[in-house]
Order: C-alpha cells, then sequence, then structure tokens
C-alpha cells in the first residue's frame, strides 16, 4: 500500500502531514487546558485527540486534491 508520501503530490502530502500534527498539538493543549480549569482527568485530552485521529482515519485515502482542500478548509 502506497503511503502518504507517495500517493500525493509531495505539497499537497507535507501539508496534510503537518495540519494532522497541528490538530494533534492544539487537541492536545485544549484538552489539557480544559483539564486545568475544570480540575478534571485526562480524558478530554484523549477525547479530543481521539477525535482528531478519527476525522484523519477517516479520510486517509483520499486522493483527489480538490475533495482534500475542501476537507481542510472545514
Amino acid at each position: 500500500m502506497p503511503s502518504l508520501q507517495t500517493a500525493l503530490p509531495p505539497e499537497l502530502a507535507n501539508n496534510a502531514i503537518r495540519l494532522y500534527r497541528e490538530c494533534l498539538r492544539r487537541a492536545k493543549y485544549i484538552g489539557h487546558k480544559t483539564n486545568a480549569e475544570l480540575m478534571m482527568q485526562q480524558h478530554n485530552t484523549e477525547l479530543l485527540v481521539d477525535m482528531v485521529r478519527q476525522q484523519f482515519k477517516r479520510h486517509m485515502h483520499e486522493k483527489d486534491p480538490e475533495k482534500i482542500q475542501k476537507l481542510k478548509d472545514e
């Protein structure tokens, strides 16, 4: 099975990977901030990270650059 790097043009693949990493960082930040404010356990962070992963996994085989751009804009 081809990797994301070989299945898409390099600039699009790199953008998708950067977006994924940034979304994970923000999910962890928001989850951590919410946990600190509400004095809750780590469940918020884990939930947000899982939501980000699910969204990316759901669309990981998309190869149409226009559809990928549309997903990024949402």
